[in-house]
């Protein structure tokens, strides 16, 4: 899956794809890291920001059980910050991919949370 991520916004968002980051219960893989960005943090503020999304992952079956079954599965959180946007895509508990972009790619792509949604759901 997070190939697939990764071509998939590669193209998609070109220079604004900021990271791509696997997550599995008690590791990860940093799968793309622009350089300017990987200035910006520690190994321990990158840790530290997986294990949020790890966290995240747990209370995707909370929400399901909020909303009624029409709502079907949640499969990405989404924090939109001034200059950020983040998708945590949740496989299960503990597992995922979390993608950074820059806040203006949203602004040029229609579709984007959408068809990176469908990769997430094949790969489920």
């Amino acid at each position: 899956m997070a190939s697939r991520l990764e071509e998939f916004f590669t193209q998609q968002a070109g220079e604004h794809l900021r990271s791509i980051v696997k997550y599995e219960h008690s590791t990860f893989e940093l799968v793309y890291l622009r350089e300017d960005i990987d200035d910006q943090y520690t190994d321990r503020e990158i840790e530290r920001a997986i294990d949020d999304s790890r966290m995240e992952s747990l209370s995707t079956s909370f929400y399901g059980n909020l909303f009624s079954e029409g709502h079907g599965d949640l499969t990405c959180h989404v924090k939109c910050f001034e200059n950020v946007v983040e998708m945590n895509f949740v496989l299960a508990d503990g597992v995922g991919a979390v993608v950074a972009l820059d806040a203006d790619a949203m602004s040029e792509a229609h579709g984007l949370v959408a068809d990176a949604r469908e990769i997430v759901l094949e790969e489920r």
